[in-house]
């Protein structure tokens, strides 16, 4: 199912339009207070606070994630990429059988079905990040997939 119930197949391939027009957004362009508290769920289901950026992005996704000092995510996968920007904090992502050493300014890459995982290596300091995915254009094709190790 796609996120907008819009579901399309080879017999839509007639109505496809020979220009493009810029059409209406549909949302908000402004998230406020993204880090605020919601979605427990969420953030206990990755094992540590991500806040998804709630705005109306068809194709790509952002999501701000926080560590707590010496606290590591799950290990995880999915078939989405992730680029993921250090705001704050040092540590290390496993990403398959590379240790990626990170800090404040870095950006690293999660390529696609790659089991990764962060770890906050700091006592005393949180770690934050924003992560952009392209999450929500899978999902339109109904083929957007994560696992989490057991």
């Amino acid at each position: 199912m796609s996120m907008n119930n819009h579901s399309f197949s080879s017999r839509d391939f007639v109505h496809v339009p020979a220009s493009l027009a810029a059409g209406e957004v549909t949302g908000t362009l402004l998230h406020e207070r993204v880090r605020k508290p919601t979605l427990d769920a969420f953030s206990d289901a990755r094992k540590h606070e991500v806040h998804v950026v709630d705005l109306p992005c068809r194709s790509i996704s952002m999501t701000f994630g926080a560590l707590r000092p010496l606290q590591g995510s799950g290990l995880h996968r999915h078939n989405y990429e992730s680029v993921i920007y250090i705001i704050s904090g040092a540590g290390f992502s496993m990403v398959g059988e590379t240790l990626v050493s990170w800090t404040a300014g870095d950006a690293i890459y999660i390529p696609v079905w790659r089991w990764h995982k962060h770890v906050n290596t700091s006592e005393d300091a949180e770690a934050t990040y924003i992560a952009c995915e392209n999450t929500p254009l899978l999902q339109a094709l109904g083929v957007a997939l994560r696992e989490e190790a057991s």
